[in-house]
């Protein structure tokens, strides 16, 4: 193995040259909690940052690369998300290095899937180049903390899309979060040999 592998996200990040942020945007806390545990599997200095609570001419200025990701509403992504990502477009190019979405869409279908994929085309369409590395992961629904419209606007939904009841349910899955997060960090090894010139074995 090529002695620049061990490096990783720590390196990448380290001083000034070359700093990552990790975005998020939730909107009852599983992304919040998902994007913590694909930031402990990077296991470096990354920034965890709220896109509710960052200036988008900040952030182009302070870093260079990123991880983005998004729960997934009624509505799709997080507008925030979007606009982050066709405001900036052309500055974002070649820095994102991967994408993820929370969502209660079961990705163990073939519809499924389609679905997982149209949740990523309004992240990825502004880009030039997609994200090598993008994943899925399994959100949380708890009745009794949805706001009055959000309930409503969910009990509509699976009634006329679902043919089902509205419950409670947890999917999220902290240790397939910190999985990717790993293969973040091994992909960004693979990003250093390469622009290095380095060799694996």
């Amino acid at each position: 193995m090529a002695l620049f592998w061990g490096c990783d996200i720590a390196r990448l990040t380290e001083g000034d040259e070359k700093r990552t942020a990790l975005i998020y945007a939730t909107r009852y806390g599983a992304t919040k909690e998902t994007a913590g545990w694909i930031h402990e599997g990077i296991q470096g200095p990354v920034d965890l940052l709220d896109i509710e609570s960052i200036s988008f001419s900040d952030v182009i200025s302070r870093y260079d690369r990123f991880v983005v990701g998004s729960g997934i509403w009624i509505g799709g992504v997080h507008k925030r998300i979007v606009d982050f990502l066709e405001s900036r477009n052309d500055e974002l190019n070649g820095k994102i290095l991967a994408t993820f979405v929370v969502c209660g869409t079961d990705g163990s279908t073939q519809s499924g899937r389609k679905r997982i994929d149209g949740y990523f085309t309004p992240m990825h369409a502004p880009l030039e180049r997609k994200p090598s590395l993008s994943g899925y992961f399994g959100g949380r629904v708890i009745v009794e903390k949805l706001t009055d419209e959000d309930r409503e606007a969910l009990t509509v939904f699976y009634k006329t899309y679902l043919k089902d009841q509205l419950r409670s349910w947890d999917r999220t899955d902290p240790e397939k979060a910190v999985f990717f997060g790993g293969e973040v960090k091994r992909f960004c090894g693979e990003k250093m040999n390469v622009s290095l010139g380095s060799a694996t074995s």
